[in-house]
């Protein structure tokens, strides 16, 4: 799902308009339906009164038309207006005329005195749309404090009012329940800074038409089931283990060897034909004991020395549990100047690079980094904001042609052309010891069955983040675990199956 900047998102509202020759409070009438479609299938009780804050602008336009189309469906609702703009917009002048035959809707003008509201009134806000740039003042303000004050449930009309649709909160902002979105969610969903205005969205489908999505308008794409699904390749019958690739799974020292457990189960359950785990002599016991189908490459006691003779003949994940030895950082520099495919790092070989950032001009083509947002600080360097980490991380994916995998609750995909993946799968339980090497597991075994490398890590991390929350029907985000992740691989790969037998 491509996600739009909000002029772009305005922009498709009128070639929307043009392309179907419907006027603008047609379209304005279609969006607030498609909310009261939503809102009636959720608060079935018209005897809950609704209060309506409406903007004078095309939210509040918004705001009047769903006023209506709620009392015509017998709720009780009023209304109170926030002039915040010395001009009405035609739309808005509209919907309030058509209002102002509604006799028993009660409609105020908010000026000093605050509505008295009963605690099991519903609250929505449309006061302010996509077109936020500067912070709220005056009596807008003090109406978003007084409704971020109430314990009433509140919804917000396409995005909280004070909330710019494509960067962070820049002020008093309405801290809703559940946002009604139409079309596409908002890129400031995704900020880890806007969370208290985001907790929650609900996307509603108001047919904007789809021939302005064929042009080449965005470099950022919501990972969705549609997506990955495109992206994913269903076996054949008569192919076999050779067909899927050998990985090598180069991780594991002394008090670390879950990491290299993780990591190689991870990458046979994603699907590569053969799994060979290189690792210190410590690990060998727990390893084959633990994973029979996994073959191994002894090399070193505690840690690793160096790195096998062959290593070009893998696709390599390299990182988890490797540790800082002195004979283990070199052994990792020969792999940078001895392999020139792309393979994938994580932890300690991330915390390696960042020691010697020198060596990120050694990094093939197309490799793939998974840090999480300390170790990208460590290996890029610190950033005053979250949205000047994602801006750095995109330009050092291009300047060094490598794909940054910058984990988190929407993990985020940055590739060598620019492009921006965020993912929207996963939960807070998967914040937990070893769910990073899970992830390199997964995108190492795709890597190896020969898929485009972003497509690797993009449906690497969608899949990851569904495994996490199949388990969570099982475990709570409390005692949620890594392993947990990869015993749900399997149920999170079969919803990428649209029919259930093999393909001839």
């Amino acid at each position: 799902m491509k996600l739009l900047s909000a002029n772009q998102i305005r922009a498709w509202d009128q070639f929307t308009i043009q392309s179907e020759q419907i006027s603008s409070i047609d379209l304005m009438e279609r969006a607030s339906r498609s909310f009261v479609d939503w809102y009636l299938s959720i608060y079935k009780d018209t005897n809950i009164p609704v209060h309506i804050f409406c903007g004078n602008g095309n939210n509040g336009g918004d705001g009047l038309a769903i006023a209506r189309l709620l009392t015509d469906k017998l709720y009780k609702v009023k209304v109170h207006i926030v002039n915040f703009v010395a001009v009405n917009t035609l739309d808005f002048n509209k919907n309030l005329d058509r209002l102002k035959d509604y006799s028993h809707v009660k409609i105020t003008c908010q000026e000093d005195i605050l509505p008295a509201i009963h605690s099991s009134s519903i609250i929505i806000d449309a006061l302010l749309g996509t077109g936020t740039n500067k912070p709220v003042t005056g009596k807008l303000e003090h109406i978003i404090q007084y409704i971020n004050s109430l314990p009433n449930k509140t919804i917000s009309i396409d995005v909280p009012s004070g909330l710019p649709a494509d960067g962070m909160a820049i002020g008093t902002t309405v801290m809703p329940d559940v946002i009604f979105t139409f079309q596409i969610p908002k890129k400031s969903f995704f900020l880890e800074a806007n969370e208290a205005y985001c907790k929650s969205w609900v996307l509603g489908d108001i047919h904007l038409h789809p021939d302005y999505l064929t042009k080449d308008l965005s470099d950022v794409d919501l990972s969705d089931v549609d997506l990955v699904s495109e992206m994913y390749k269903k076996r054949k019958k008569y192919q076999h283990k050779g067909d899927f690739g050998h990985a090598m799974i180069i991780a594991g020292s002394k008090g670390k060897m879950g990491a290299a457990i993780l990591a190689t189960m991870a990458c046979l359950r994603s699907g590569a034909g053969l799994v060979t785990a290189c690792l210190p002599e410590i690990g060998r016991d727990v390893m084959q004991t633990s994973f029979p189908e996994a073959m191994i490459n002894i090399i070193g006691k505690e840690h690793l020395i160096t790195m096998p003779a062959d290593v070009g003949n893998f696709t390599i994940g390299i990182g988890p549990g490797l540790g800082l030895n002195e004979e283990t950082i070199q052994a990792f520099k020969q792999i940078l100047l001895s392999v020139k495919k792309p393979l994938v790092f994580d932890a300690d070989a991330i915390n390696i690079l960042a020691m010697e950032p020198e060596l990120l001009e050694f990094l093939p083509v197309n490799a793939i980094l998974t840090p999480h947002p300390k170790e990208f600080s460590r290996l890029f360097g610190t950033t005053e904001s979250e949205m000047e980490r994602l801006s750095l991380a995109k330009n050092m994916a291009v300047r060094y042609q490598i794909i940054i995998v910058l984990k988190g609750a929407h993990t985020r995909i940055f590739t060598p052309s620019g492009h921006e993946f965020i993912n929207n799968t996963g939960n807070p339980g998967m914040a937990t010891a070893g769910s990073g090497d899970v992830l390199t597991g997964i995108i190492t075994g795709l890597l190896a069955q020969n898929y485009i490398t972003e497509y690797a890590a993009v449906l690497g991390v969608y899949i990851h983040g569904l495994a996490g929350d199949m388990a969570l029907k099982y475990e709570s985000v409390e005692s949620l675990i890594a392993s947990d992740i990869i015993n749900n691989l399997g149920k999170a790969f079969k919803t990428l199956i649209i029919d259930d037998h093999i393909s001839k």
